[in-house]
């Protein structure tokens, strides 16, 4: 495995600069919501149903809360997850693809037929059902989202960490007897590091999706606004009867879907940075 070291001003490229351009409007918005009262998005401010007006940029609910403080509550719901679920699950996958790498052979079998076990499980339906039967609090989500996502970026860097112990520096270092972990973090991380960062923005994208499903099926929090949950209440109603599906659903699955497309072109921009066979591909 290649990699390639790019000039810091052209880091990301232009896809990756618009990524990263959208992605900071949505951390901006999340930010700001922080300085929103505690009941902003669930508290009753207007009659159900209001119209987009003064003091109202998107109307009101069902309930007559505000739209738009869900929207920005929401950003802070969904980044917040998806930032804590991309460190969990890349820590436990370097942990898993580590061991995996460097360890005994039967640790190795071991760890990679428990990830290919996971592999075969469907990952939404997964998180779906455990989180119907666990529970919708924030933190048995990013529990069960972690547990989840892990095997894919395991296997990405168990790879890589056989190809860095392949080289003949750290078999010679092996051969008198350096301690194989204090090879892989001492020598090994210059290859394996820069995978760790598209593993932590695709598995943030997902974290993203998966859990704006389950709220869209009525499954997540009720009780903190999410764009997710806007949603669901959206079908729930029939707003897609009448024009409200304008300022209703229209601002929640335009979030949804820019903030995705914001991590999926980091991710691409940075995997063609790191590996030149990639970007040669896509040229």
């Amino acid at each position: 495995m290649m990699f390639l070291r790019a000039p810091r001003r052209d880091l990301l490229g232009t896809q990756g600069l618009i990524g990263a351009g959208i992605l900071t409007v949505v951390v901006g918005v999340a930010l700001y919501g922080t300085a929103l009262p505690d009941d902003a998005g669930r508290a009753r401010v207007a009659e159900p149903y209001a119209s987009p007006g003064d003091g109202l940029p998107l109307g009101a609910d069902d309930l007559g809360r505000d739209l738009l403080d869900q929207l920005i509550v929401g950003a802070g719901t969904s980044l917040g997850l998806a930032f804590i679920v991309a460190v969990a699950t890349t820590v436990l996958a370097a942990l898993v693809g580590g061991a995996a790498g460097i360890g005994p052979r039967w640790l190795s079998a071991m760890l990679m037929r428990g990830t290919d076990v996971m592999l075969v499980l469907p990952e939404l339906i997964l998180y779906i059902l455990a989180a119907a039967f666990l529970g919708q609090s924030f933190g048995i989500r990013v529990t069960i989202l972690a547990l989840i996502l892990w095997p894919v970026p395991a296997r990405v860097l168990r790879a890589a960490v056989l190809t860095a112990w392949s080289r003949g520096h750290l078999e010679v270092a092996r051969a008198m007897g350096a301690p194989r972990w204090w090879l892989l973090l001492r020598h090994g991380s210059y290859l394996i590091g820069p995978l760790l960062i598209p593993v932590f923005v695709r598995t943030a994208m997902r974290a993203v999706i998966y859990d704006a499903t389950l709220s869209f099926l009525g499954l997540g929090d009720p009780t903190a606004p999410s764009w997710g949950t806007t949603l669901f209440w959206v079908q729930t109603n029939g707003v897609f009867l009448s024009d409200a599906w304008l300022w209703w659903a229209l601002p929640p699955g335009a979030a949804i879907t820019l903030t995705v497309l914001a991590l999926a072109l980091i991710g691409i921009a940075v995997e063609e940075r790191l590996n030149p066979a990639l970007r040669e591909a896509t040229r």
